[in-house]
């Protein structure tokens, strides 16, 4: 508090004749000098201007917008005390109807216990969060005791730290959503199957995905979307999902960098009607994989294109494919590149003897 007093004062009684510091952070400009005086003391104004921008950049801050609906938005923190010292709790039912809690560019030792307690937060965004150790065991509970009653989406973003286990967001009876955007070496485990099982939707995207286990997903039962986008997963199987999955209706796979899919890619999932594996680099569908979704589901709709598609005799099955779904031109043979399975006739399609029927 000295030091800043006296950055201050000295600041803002240069500032009178030469120097303004606009009340934004960081927002400094010199004004013009009058005198060779005012010229010799601006380098020295600009200094001391730069000084407190800086310590003002490093203060904790917690800004609230929009009414009923809230957004509210925390950064710099770099303590879990500053929770206590800077986060509001008296979000009462009566003023807000929706509160979406935003912490960002924070460096922190730990989350506290109850950490949002009192925001009655219904989304909790996590970007750009640095997070070195686990929160300590006490009567307190876990970070998000408080706000298990109403947090139905928990985002981690701009590379944020993920809990060491996923266990950490158990609790979370209410939770419908996981959302990872824009994150780095992201371990796609079993240890997924920790969250808890009344978790509906799991949206990765625009990341890097460092591996993922054959039974990333298996247990969560009550799964209904899993998009995974702009994001290399590389290889899918169909032991990463439950078996059956009884309530999944809808598998994104976008521009996830496969090659290949599972024969038994829709086996066991009676209510999937929308699979979009638009933007990869596989050459052969294989009529297997979508066999279900073609004798169960006639509203289904399936995005294939964008895929380098081989159109030899294992693309037959497409001339056949419902009107709702969108497939690739052929990229190859040569003499087909360009056209469309569902505008060739089947006898064109065709699998070269040498290659031992593909």
């Amino acid at each position: 508090g000295t030091i800043a007093s006296f950055f201050s004062s000295r600041l803002w009684r240069v500032s009178t004749q030469h120097l303004e510091c606009g009340s934004g952070i960081g927002n400094a400009r010199i004004g013009a000098a009058r005198t060779r005086t005012a010229t010799m003391l601006a380098p020295r104004s600009l200094v001391l201007c730069a000084l407190l921008a800086r310590f003002a950049t490093a203060t904790p801050t917690c800004v609230e917008t929009g009414s009923p609906s809230t957004t509210y938005i925390c950064s710099r923190f770099t303590s879990h005390t500053d929770f206590d010292r800077f986060l509001s709790r008296d979000f009462t039912p009566d003023r807000y109807s929706r509160v979406d809690v935003v912490l960002k560019d924070s460096n922190l030792d730990y989350l506290p216990p109850a950490a949002f307690e009192g925001t009655r937060a219904s989304s909790l965004t996590f970007s750009n969060v640095r997070v070195h150790g686990e929160t300590p065991q006490s009567a307190g509970g876990h970070p998000f005791s408080g706000v298990t009653a109403w947090l139905k989406t928990v985002t981690f973003s701009d590379g944020s730290t993920v809990p060491h286990s996923w266990s950490l967001l158990a609790p979370l009876n209410k939770l419908e959503e996981l959302v990872l955007d824009q994150m780095h070496y992201v371990h796609l485990s079993s240890d997924f199957n920790q969250l808890p099982k009344n978790l509906k939707r799991i949206r990765i995207t625009n990341s890097t995905i460092s591996s993922v286990d054959p039974d990333w997903l298996q247990s969560l039962v009550n799964i209904e979307a899993l998009r995974v986008e702009n994001s290399n997963l590389n290889h899918f199987s169909r032991t990463m999902l439950p078996r059956p999955a009884l309530k999944l209706t809808s598998l994104t796979l976008r521009n996830a960098n496969l090659t290949s899919l599972p024969a038994e890619l829709t086996v066991e999932a009676p209510h999937l009607t929308e699979l979009n594996l638009q933007g990869n680099d596989i050459k052969h569908f294989n009529q297997e994989s979508f066999a279900p979704l073609l004798t169960q589901h006639p509203n289904v709709t399936a995005h294939l294109d964008g895929n380098p598609l081989d159109c030899d005799c294992n693309a037959r099955f497409l001339n056949q494919v419902p009107q709702s779904w969108t497939t690739p031109p052929c990229n190859s043979p040569d003499r087909l590149k360009g056209r469309y399975v569902k505008n060739i006739g089947i006898s064109q399609l065709i699998c070269e003897a040498a290659s031992g029927g593909r």
